[in-house]
């Protein structure tokens, strides 16, 4: 292990992460979607079966249907996020049980399983479809996202000093309502038909490009981009990463 994460290219380390949030995806699908199933069978989501596809009737009623069908993975979002602080505290306390040579897996393990249980909510009954990846492994990808910020962040930043200079003169709000409507707005375009093909493609492209936003919106010059993201809120400055 101690050669994987003293590898100076991040390659090996980047391997062992993919490795683990694959798996860690995978065998928390089943379990970590429970609590989305369970609100989904109490709540009555309804269908479309008798309305004209390309109606204004048939659009409001996916669109009800959508929002019904979320219910369970937005319930669960915000359960989390109240339990945001204990969940912090403990992935610090496994971040400092861990031995030192393999810390640099926790936090993309722990952004993976915490990724999944939304996403295995919304898509356990179409766990069968791949799109850029198999629904079943994509919350991996949240993982290795959290592992390329830490590891390449500071780096590119420097390569792109002009953009960060630049945003970093743009109002913090803006920028956030940035990261969120664009990807909203590519959403809606590549959606706007009769029935969605390709769906899980078109969702895990989504994901990915609201990672990016996110990322070249809100992350600071120093510290984490969830901390960023609190700063620009006014709730307090960035952390220093470790």
């Amino acid at each position: 292990m101690q050669a994987i994460a003293t590898d100076s290219t991040g390659i090996l380390p980047l391997v062992a992460v993919a490795i683990l949030c694959g798996a860690a995806a995978l065998l928390g699908w089943l379990p970590l979607s429970l609590p989305s199933r369970v609100i989904h069978d109490i709540v009555d989501v309804g269908n479309c079966t008798s309305k004209q596809p390309g109606t204004r009737d048939m659009y409001l009623c996916s669109a009800r249907v959508g929002a019904m069908t979320m219910a369970g993975p937005i319930v669960t979002i915000g359960v989390l996020f109240l339990l945001r602080a204990p969940i912090t505290r403990g992935a610090q306390r496994l971040t400092d049980r861990t031995p030192a040579n393999a810390r640099f897996l926790v936090a993309p393990a722990v952004a993976t399983l915490l990724f999944t249980i939304p996403w295995a909510g919304a898509h356990y009954k179409t766990s069968g479809q791949s799109g850029i990846l198999p629904q079943t492994v994509f919350p991996a990808v949240v993982g290795l996202f959290t592992f390329a910020v830490t590891r390449w962040g500071p780096a590119l930043q420097r390569r792109l000093l002009r953009f960060f200079d630049a945003r970093d003169r743009v109002p913090g709000l803006l920028r956030l309502m940035a990261a969120t409507v664009l990807p909203a707005l590519v959403a809606l375009v590549i959606t706007n038909e009769d029935r969605v093909s390709d769906s899980a493609m078109k969702e895990q492209f989504v994901v990915l490009l609201a990672l990016l936003t996110g990322y070249l919106a809100l992350a600071p010059r120093s510290g984490t981009l969830a901390g960023g993201a609190r700063a620009l809120l006014g709730r307090r400055p960035p952390t220093t990463s470790p």
